[in-house]
Formats: structure tokens, sequence, C-alpha cells
């Protein structure tokens, strides 16, 4: 066991993963700084956490930083009873810290120089609380609010890329998102789209009743905004995960396998073709790889054979050693509860279970007596 922790303890490791922290910890940042500056005093709601504070401030006479942060660890302590602590570890930080960078943000000023240069002259930046609030929203352009849900919404969009790259995750309603995941099977964007698109619509009918125009305007702009953040974390981190195959007819394939295996530490899969003009055997080397690797397998590809017959694709979905483990999309806390009840046996069906290995061991002894 020492062994063992000291090979993990290595100056190496430790670096590697203080780095990751620190990228999550920025990630953090990025989200509580666009959410507090460019949506929450503007009141747009375009889901998350963010969205949730705005609409229950409305019911709850307390800041929204601190709704944002009682909503945060109820978040974070259920992921914790249901999705284990390897998940509560890694939204840990962005537990810890989201809350505190939103308070932050809105109780010292820090972005108000931000939300000067976006208002007009007829809303007015006062605290609330000692919270920042802007009065007079009621004048504010319509141009302005789109800017600022729009610039908030790409980085919120942003950070959470950025958090998700440095291994972490944002916790929050993402939290609620995993859990129900796991007890249905259905697929968490689904269920990240019906959360934010049930919370932007609860703002939306929430300001219908109380019949403020610029609410209504400001939960339509947050439709956006969402839009918006979805495509940056698209950008940003989705991207990144993808991969692409190469299918490469050269007659240096030996050559080619060697030097993929020794330098880009990937396979290679090698199979026969037939020339259709030349009628020819050949052999076709696929690679699978990283995005970020493609530039390097084209290179590699060109110095080996710079006349070889080159197809490179963008894969869907890339599962198995080296990649993405490959899970079934029923492998859920529910359907293992299922089974866990169909497995368990009462006292009655052990007392079965030893009468009918009673009476097989009766029937082998008779049978080997005869």
């Amino acid at each position: 066991m020492g062994k063992l922790l000291k090979g993990k303890l290595t100056w190496k490791n430790v670096r590697k993963q203080l780095l990751k922290s620190l990228v999550v910890l920025i990630g953090t940042f990025l989200v509580a700084f666009g959410s507090s500056t460019f949506l929450v005093p503007f009141n747009i709601i375009s889901g998350g956490l963010s969205g949730l504070g705005i609409i229950l401030e409305t019911f709850i006479p307390i800041g929204i930083d601190v709704i944002i942060l009682i909503l945060t660890w109820v978040l974070f302590f259920l992921g914790l009873i249901f999705l284990g602590p390897t998940f509560a570890a890694n939204t840990l930080i962005s537990t810890i810290f989201y809350p505190l960078f939103v308070s932050l943000v809105l109780r010292t000023g820090m972005g108000e120089f931000l939300v000067e240069l976006l208002i007009n002259e007829s809303v007015t930046i006062s605290t609330t609380d000692d919270v920042l609030t802007l009065v007079g929203l009621e004048t504010l352009e319509t141009g302005r609010l789109i800017l600022c849900g729009l610039v908030g919404g790409a980085l919120v969009g942003f950070g959470v890329g950025i958090t998700f790259i440095g291994g972490g995750s944002t916790g929050g309603v993402d939290i609620l998102c995993f859990i129900i995941n796991k007890f249905t099977g259905i697929k968490a964007s689904t269920i990240t789209f019906l959360i934010d698109g049930g919370i932007v619509l609860a703002g939306l009918i929430m300001n219908i009743v109380n019949k403020s125009s610029y609410g209504v305007l400001a939960s339509l702009v947050g439709v956006f905004s969402a839009v918006l953040s979805s495509i940056m974390i698209e950008f940003i981190y989705v991207r990144r995960l993808g991969a692409y195959y190469v299918d490469v007819i050269t007659d240096k394939y030996d050559e080619l396998r060697d030097r993929v295996i020794e330098n880009l530490d990937r396979s290679v899969t090698i199979y026969d073709v037939v020339g259709g003009y030349t009628n020819e055997p050949k052999k076709c080397v696929r690679i699978i790889f990283s995005r970020d690797e493609l530039i390097k397998v084209k290179d590699l590809i060109a110095e080996i054979d710079n006349e070889a017959f080159m197809i490179i694709g963008e894969c869907q979905n890339v599962n198995g050693e080296g990649f993405t483990p490959l899970k079934s999309s029923k492998e859920n806390t529910f359907s293992d509860i299922k089974k866990l009840v169909s497995d368990t046996k009462t006292d009655e069906d052990i007392k079965e279970e030893v009468k009918k290995d009673d009476n097989v061991e009766e029937i082998v002894r008779n049978k080997n007596g005869k």
C-alpha cells in the first residue's frame, strides 16, 4: 500500500493535479463572473442556478448569492448520496468556489465597471442588502439587453467548457440531471434541456403573471443566452472529445504501423482491399485518433509515403481502449435496484431451494447405490 501511494504521490502527478484544479478554478470563476455580471443584474433567466435564483429571489427575501449558495450545497449533498463520492469530489471545487465568486462579484463591485458600460442613463446602480442591483431596467434598450444575454451566455458556456477540460464539473442543476439519468436512463443532455427549459418557462410565466414587459423580454433573451452557452460548450469541450479516422492505402503499411504505435501510442487496423481500376490487391491501414492529433497523423503519413491514398473522416462516437469506455445505456441505478430486488430471496425461497438440494442429493445417492 505504501509503495502504491509513493508511486502516485510523485511531483509530476501532484503538479498535474494542481494544474487541473487551477483550470477548474478558472472555469468556475468565468461561469460566476459571466452570470453575476451579465445575467443576474439584468434578471436574464437562462436556466441553471442563476436563473433559479432570480425566480426564488422574488419569493424569498434574501440575497440571490445566498440562495445560490444554499442550492449549490443542497445539490452537492444529493450528488454525494445518489452519485457517490467520486462524482462529488469532481464537483467539490465548483461547489465551494462558485457561490463565493458570485458573492465576490455582486458584493464587491468587481463587475460594476462593465455594468456601467451596458446600461443607459435612465438605469442606476444601487445595492440592496449589499448586493449589486439595477433600478429602472424597464427603460433599458432591447439591444443592450440582448447584448448582455449573449455575452453572459457565451462567457458561462466558455467557463463550463474550461471546467470540463480540467476534469471537474460545475455541479448545480447538472447534478440533478445526472441523478435523474442514473435512475431512469434518459440522456443527461435531454434532462438538462428539460430542466433549463423549465426554469426559463417558469420565469416567463412569472413575469407574465406580474405583467412585467421587461421581465418577459428578459426571459426570451435568456433562451438565446442558453443556446449560445450550449454552443460554446460544444465548441470548447465536446468537439475536443471527438475523433477522426483515416484510411491509408500504401505499400509501406508495416512502417506506418510501427511509427503510429511508437510515435502516437495508437494502434491500427490493417485489412486487404482491391483497387477498382487496377484490380491489384492492396493493404489499407485504418487509424483512429483524437482531434488534436490530426496534424501529427497527416505529417506522419506524408513523411512515410507522400504518394499514399488517404481518406480522413470524422467519427461521431468512439468507444474502447484509449477512448471512452463502452457502457450500456441501461447501466443505471434503476436497473441495478430491479436486479437487486429480483435477486433478493425470502426465507421461503431459501427453504424451497434447500428441499430441492436435499432431493437432488437423495436421488444421486440412490442412483449411485444401484
